[in-house]
């Protein structure tokens, strides 16, 4: 048996690379004892592994190049974007089975979701007025409805609905795809949507050995608009006043505004709030086994990776309720988090120490937490998962 992965992306292959989604999905497979590598656009690059695979544009639009490489089976990171659907075909047509990935949460159109559609502007243009927020909204409304529908939406749908199956990475965004190709394809074409995770990485668990502290962990991009840094640092110091016992380490890289928040800290609280910077994946994935729970301060995500890689390491997730967090809303479930029901300091800081009291009540089990999201998560039970989707067309795949 012999499965591949693509990116048709410039990405250098190294091992950053196959430990996360792609390269990930293909460790997942090699796990299981099947063949796997990637395959990426662009001529090779230092730091490639043997792994890696490239090709240029015209080969991944080329059946004959697809029919070369002897494969079974292709998972296809294309985000069921039209400009890929070529590729697509090309390699269903050199008679490989093909399963596309996304990893966002498919509000792609009013199709797919109404209301989240609407609520657009406010969750991705946060940090303007409510006023503009409405009136591109409003602005948009006649294009997104009438023509982006009869035209990139369904062209959207029609890519989706190329191969065999196209994977969505939560439920909600399941849901969401379906919906999209349902209405502009069709019900049968629909049903090749499937809910697929995205893998994350073995290392990323939680052991015997392992001890939780009373630690909160935020990760994030802090120079990014879409972290909202504000509402963080507002929910944390809200929070420490009521938990003079609690720990904050915030990973990522420091910022002018939380170098200035943290000094303006009152010097009692000043060193439970450590700004920990850019450290290897290795101390992340201590500090996760290590930390009670996560904190998401973010106002939007695709499929958020830190969040699956803090609940498969026996922590839970604090976040803001919104139809472009449904990862979150995810993570949340299985007795592993809590939403707050608006994106304000104060009431995350509510639901943060809410969660905190119920570790406090010993109610949460990391153990409980790591070993129900790793069943899901980590890469070869994916793995597995998409095999015994391609064994639903073709028994050869049946383990």
């Amino acid at each position: 048996m012999r499965i591949h992965t693509c990116t048709p992306k410039h990405f250098v292959g190294s091992e950053l690379f196959f430990d996360r989604d792609s390269g990930l999905t293909a460790r997942g497979f090699g796990k299981l004892g099947v063949e796997s590598g990637s395959v990426t656009l662009g001529p090779a690059l230092p730091g490639d592994l043997p792994a890696m695979r490239r090709a240029t544009w015209q080969e991944l639009e080329n059946p004959a190049w697809w029919g070369k490489l002897g494969l079974d089976g292709l998972v296809f990171y294309t985000w069921g974007n039209a400009q890929y659907r070529r590729m697509t075909e090309a390699a269903m047509a050199a008679g490989i089975r093909v399963a596309q990935v996304a990893d966002q949460q498919g509000v792609t159109s009013p199709v797919s979701d109404w209301r989240a559609h609407l609520q657009a502007e406010a969750a991705h243009d946060w940090h303007e007025p409510r006023w503009k927020q409405l009136a591109r909204t409003a602005l948009k409304l006649p294009y997104t409805c009438t023509l982006r529908t009869l035209t990139l939406d369904r062209a959207h749908a029609q890519a989706i609905a190329a191969s065999d199956f196209f994977l969505a990475s939560t439920p909600q965004a399941d849901m969401r795809y379906r919906r999209l190709v349902s209405r502009l394809v069709g019900r049968e074409a629909a049903d090749k949507v499937r809910f697929v995770p995205i893998p994350v990485n073995f290392h990323f668990t939680f052991t015997e050995q392992d001890t939780k502290h009373d630690e909160v962990i935020a990760v994030g991009r802090w120079d990014s608009l879409q972290k909202r840094t504000p509402l963080l640092m507002a929910a944390i110091t809200a929070t420490l006043p009521r938990r003079p016992e609690t720990r904050f380490r915030i990973f990522g890289q420091v910022t002018p505004e939380l170098e200035d928040w943290h000094a303006g800290l009152p010097p009692a609280q000043r060193p439970r709030v450590v700004l920990e910077g850019l450290l290897p994946n290795a101390a992340l994935a201590e500090a996760y086994r290590r930390a009670r729970v996560m904190l998401v301060s973010a106002a939007y995500e695709g499929c958020h990776n830190a969040s699956a890689e803090a609940i498969c390491s026996g922590a839970t997730v604090v976040a803001c309720r919104s139809p472009f967090l449904s990862a979150l809303e995810w993570h949340a479930g299985k007795n592993s988090g809590r939403l707050a029901d608006a994106a304000t300091g104060e009431a995350l800081s509510s639901a943060l120490l809410a969660e905190l009291e119920t570790w406090d009540r010993n109610e949460r089990d990391p153990h409980a937490i790591s070993a129900a999201w790793t069943r899901e998560l980590h890469p070869d039970k994916v793995a597995a998962r998409i095999l015994e989707l391609f064994a639903t067309l073709d028994p050869k795949f049946r383990p």
